[in-house]
């Protein structure tokens, strides 16, 4: 932790946020958790947060021609603020799953786990449309003491530390 610089902070936001999209992947399509309204936006969040990680990452290469292009500390802080963002979505979420507050309108749905899709073409535009997300307050892990949402909002607050840090410390540790 010492020697990482903001310099090293979109390849870090890249991972944090790449795996855990990789991670919504796998609990959705190998494991058949289907995702509600709610999970869609904290996808969301972090797809921002990995754009503006290969941004930077493009700049900072672009840097190497040409120095004193890429504001490693300003790409840090940014790259902190849009993962607080994630950790609004998650813990918003949270709140949901644990009944602190309601949901938006858009999450009362009520599904259940994904079925296989059909091989016929017609036949699977009608099970595309008859399917429904689950509701934003059922918590796939319901005898967890953390919520996916929640585990997703305090791995996102580990990376807001991690970049405000290096934001902070600059290139020089």
């Amino acid at each position: 932790m010492k020697n990482l610089t903001a310099r090293h902070i979109p390849y870090f936001a890249l991972l944090l946020s790449g795996g855990l999209l990789c991670g919504a992947w796998f609990f959705e399509y190998v494991l058949n958790y289907a995702p509600c309204t709610m999970c869609y936006w904290q996808r969301d969040a972090h797809k921002v947060v990995i754009g503006i990680a290969v941004a930077a990452i493009i700049l900072m290469q672009m840097d190497k021609k040409k120095p004193g292009l890429y504001p490693a500390r300003a790409f840090a802080f940014i790259l902190g603020l849009a993962l607080l963002g994630c950790v609004f979505v998650a813990f918003r979420h949270a709140g949901v799953e644990y009944g602190w507050w309601e949901g938006p309108q858009s999450c009362a749905a009520g599904g259940g786990a994904i079925s296989t899709p059909p091989t016929d073409p017609v036949e699977f535009e009608k099970w595309l449309n008859a399917a429904e997300p689950p509701a934003c307050s059922d918590s796939p892990w319901p005898n967890s003491p953390i919520s996916m949402a929640g585990l997703n909002g305090l791995i996102s607050l580990l990376g807001v530390a991690v970049c405000f840090l290096a934001a902070r410390r600059g290139d020089h540790v």
